[in-house]
């Protein structure tokens, strides 16, 4: 565990040939071994809950641990899950896990409950991580047939196959600050892209050569992809446009790093923050990316044209919006992103308009956005 005293990490790493999760500050130098021990084997997934802890799947005990957010102090077994893979929190508050033997993805309450299988069949072969939407319905990765699958985010209930081209090890999953889903692909060395309201393959996007069995994405505050090179013991970050390599952000095996499979980013400490929307064009769909949540928090990102105080259902919390109404409704990922994509008409051309994301998991508000399209 880090030491007292210490440098706080940015950046968590399952090393999972050395059963431990390890930390590195944005630079990419070693901060310490974050957490080991409580029974950890084979670090497969993880994620922080909204609690502030962080939750890691245990491949070879089968098993979900908790370790402290802030010390990485082991906090005992959560849940005993067959083969778990990756983990998330959804907009529900509820944990997901991907049961790779068993073609499953399972839920839990956050106290531990389980609420059983959320969706299963062997359209999903081998999954090893999902993700939810900004239509908020449950995508899949399928490793076996190299299929992404999207699921209701509310019943479970198979909605078919969103994505099927272009894939070889469908790996991990997210949707970009772009819209579109991005995908590594494990087999094949590359990530690859798929319009995020279509499925439609939009081709490789990164074709780094020195890509060896790419597995967990991220995106950063810049908008940025950082990608686990599992194959080299690194973690690298890439345009987040136009894929291109920008830095090696973790050397290979820095601090001991022997298979790295899925990270996360620690906790901000200045809140939710919402950037301007991209393309921001009027007629055309927009796209907020905000960041700066806590993971698996349920985020709502809310309009108006008027400044003024609107008080909120969570504590004391006000937004600043005084005519605000609800546009989406969607859960952070692993890194405290959300996305949103809103239909911007061509009537709003020229107008400008206010935006705010509230937290209701962290009660928390970004600044208030004021945009013109």
């Amino acid at each position: 565990m880090t030491s007292a005293g210490a440098q706080s990490p940015t950046l968590l790493v399952s090393s999972r040939f050395s059963d431990q999760i390890l930390g590195y500050d944005q630079n990419g130098a070693f901060t310490g071994v974050f957490a080991r021990g409580g029974g950890l084997d084979n670090p497969v997934g993880l994620t922080f809950g909204p609690d502030g802890h962080l939750w890691v799947a245990s491949g070879n005990t089968n098993q979900v641990l908790r370790f402290d957010g802030q010390t990485g102090a082991p906090l005992g077994v959560f849940a005993n899950v067959t083969a778990p893979r990756q983990l998330q929190f959804g907009p529900d508050g509820n944990l997901y896990v991907c049961s790779g033997s068993t073609a499953s993805v399972l839920r839990f309450r956050p106290d531990g409950t389980t609420l059983g299988v959320f969706v299963q069949g062997s359209v999903i072969g081998g999954n090893t991580s999902m993700t939810f939407g900004p239509d908020l319905h449950l995508y899949v990765g399928s490793v076996f047939n190299n299929h992404v699958v999207r699921f209701d985010g509310r019943t479970g209930a198979l909605l078919g196959v969103f994505a099927n081209t272009g894939m070889n090890g469908t790996h991990d999953l997210s949707f970009g600050p772009d819209g579109h889903l991005w995908v590594s692909n494990a087999f094949g060395n590359n990530v690859v892209r798929f319009d995020g309201r279509t499925g439609a393959f939009l081709g490789v996007i990164v074709a780094d050569p020195l890509l060896q069995a790419p597995l967990g994405l991220q995106w950063d505050d810049r908008g940025d992809l950082w990608v686990c090179n599992q194959g080299r013991d690194e973690v690298r970050r890439y345009d987040g446009r136009t894929g291109s390599l920008q830095q090696v952000v973790v050397a290979s095996a820095a601090g001991g790093l022997d298979g790295p499979l899925f990270f996360a980013f620690t906790r901000t400490r200045h809140g939710p923050q919402l950037p301007a929307p991209v393309p921001a064009v009027a007629g055309s769909t927009s796209w907020f990316a905000p960041h700066g949540l806590p993971a698996g928090s349920a985020t709502v990102l809310g309009a108006g044209t008027m400044a003024g105080l609107l008080p909120l259902p969570c504590g004391s919390l006000v937004a600043s919006i005084g005519d605000a109404f609800i546009l989406r409704v969607a859960a952070a990922d692993e890194a405290g992103r959300s996305v949103f994509a809103v239909d911007v008409p061509a009537s709003a051309a020229g107008f400008q308009f206010l935006f705010q994301i509230v937290d209701l998991t962290g009660c928390a508000v970004s600044p208030v956005l004021r945009q013109t399209f």
